[in-house]
């Protein structure tokens, strides 16, 4: 799913979260719970819904796929997860805006999940959400050395992804196929 698209109908239908935010919630949901319930995500980024609104209508339908599209991405064995972030031709305060608001939306989904103390949960899925929460919150980057920065949002941008794939096999693993291949 193209950020840009999703993002656009999710302005136009008012929606309180952009994308990169609202596929985190369903992350921080997903991680904890697969089966966290779609319609609940869909009222939290809509706020109220109106059924006779034809753009919020359609951005209630991308929003679904998304969701949908998250939750099979979570649970690809192959780590096809990919962060829904701006692409390269956005500018890298963009970027990494939309990097900081994926790490605050997580950390609100996890919370929603209805884990609210993160010492109950493993060791290194509790350093993780650490990170994610200094990522999500640190506040401007310094973007003067733009070679250097682009190669710090990188790394960044990769480092969240695999920490939210390693959260989720630790408190969901995949289930192994009885199949060798």
């Amino acid at each position: 799913m193209e950020n840009f698209d999703l993002d656009l109908s999710l302005q136009d239908a008012e929606a309180d979260y952009n994308a990169a935010e609202a596929q985190a919630i369903a992350c921080g949901l997903l991680v904890v719970n697969i089966s966290s319930d779609k319609i609940a995500w869909v009222k939290l980024i809509f706020g109220d819904v109106d059924v006779d609104n034809a753009k919020q209508h359609k951005a209630i339908k991308l929003a679904g796929e998304l969701f949908d599209e998250t939750k099979q991405q979570l649970q690809d064995s192959n780590m096809g997860f990919d962060l829904l972030l701006p692409e390269e031709d956005e500018s890298l305060y963009a970027r990494v805006t939309a990097l900081q608001q994926w790490c605050s939306g997580f950390i609100l989904g996890i919370g929603m999940s209805g884990v609210k103390d993160h010492k109950s949960l493993p060791q290194d899925s509790r350093e993780l959400l650490a990170d994610i929460t200094e990522i999500g919150t640190e506040g401007e980057f310094d973007l003067e050395d733009v070679e250097q920065s682009e190669e710090a949002y990188a790394e960044i941008s990769e480092y969240v992804r695999m920490g939210v794939l390693l959260i989720n096999e630790e408190l969901q693993p995949l289930k192994q196929s009885s199949l060798i291949h």
